[in-house]
This record gives C-alpha cells, structure tokens and sequence, in this order.
C-alpha cells in the first residue's frame, strides 16, 4: 500500500515538472485550459472503453491531465489579485473550493443511484469546462498575453 502512495506522488510530481514545461513553450492561461479541456474530453472516453489496453493507454492521460490542470490553478489566479490582498484571496479561493468539492462524492453517489456510474462521471468531467471558460476571460498581465 505504502509503494501506491508513492507511486502517487511521483506521478503528480511528473505531472507538475511537464505542465511547467508546457507553460514555458506556450501560455501559462493557454496550458491551464488546454489541460482542463484534454481532462474534460478523455474521462467520459476513460468511462466507456472496453478495452483492458485502452484502459492501460487512458487511465495515466486521465490522471496526468486531470490533475495537471491544479498545479497550474495557484499561478493564474495569484496573478489576480494585488500583492497586499494575495495571501487572503488566494486562502479564501481555495477554501471556497474545498468546501463545494467536498459534494461531489455525494452528487457521484446520488446521480450514479439513477442513472449510472459512467453517467455520474460524464457528469462531473462536464465541471472542467466552467474553468476554462472563466480562465478564457481572464486578463493576466501582458507578459502572459503570448
């Protein structure tokens, strides 16, 4: 058990270290949605296959891109909020976020009792595009308008 939790952990550091390279190549707004929308569109593909291969192939470009996009939340909106406010703002995104999250395994349960799991899990890959919707209307400084 012990071995998972860190394979875990390497993978999510594997995940940071290649999500910042993409940030340096292109955008740091570009890479945050890109990797929101890649997430949204491989989980209901992760959900339906049948395939044991395709389910080998899918299941770490679902974890690599389903977590990627995190690392690069604390970097955008960072660059949000002015210097003095930071620490408060960022605190309070965060916490908002946590307790709303804290739902889901609630809402999975309940629409997966009336509809499904793979329905469920649809569902939930649809709340990836709500960010990237918001990170397309967000003005970041100029040194991040490339």
């Amino acid at each position: 058990m012990c071995s998972a939790g860190i394979r875990v952990v390497e993978d999510g550091d594997v995940t940071v270290r290649k999500r910042d390279g993409v940030a340096d190549r292109f955008s740091r707004k570009s890479t945050y949605i890109g990797y929101l929308l890649v997430a949204a569109a491989l989980v209901p593909l992760f959900v339906f296959v049948r395939s044991p291969v395709a389910l080998l192939i899918l299941g770490p470009l679902v974890g690599f891109f389903g977590t990627g996009y995190f690392s690069g939340f604390s970097v955008i909106a960072s660059e949000l909020f002015p210097t003095a406010l930071r620490g408060t703002a960022m605190g309070f995104v965060y916490n908002i976020g946590r307790v709303t999250s804290a739902a889901a395994p609630w809402l999975i349960g309940r629409f997966s009792e009336t509809a499904g799991l793979g329905y469920a899990l649809c569902i939930t890959s649809a709340e990836f595009l709500p960010p990237a919707l918001i990170a397309t209307a967000l003005h970041l400084p100029r040194s991040e308008q490339a």
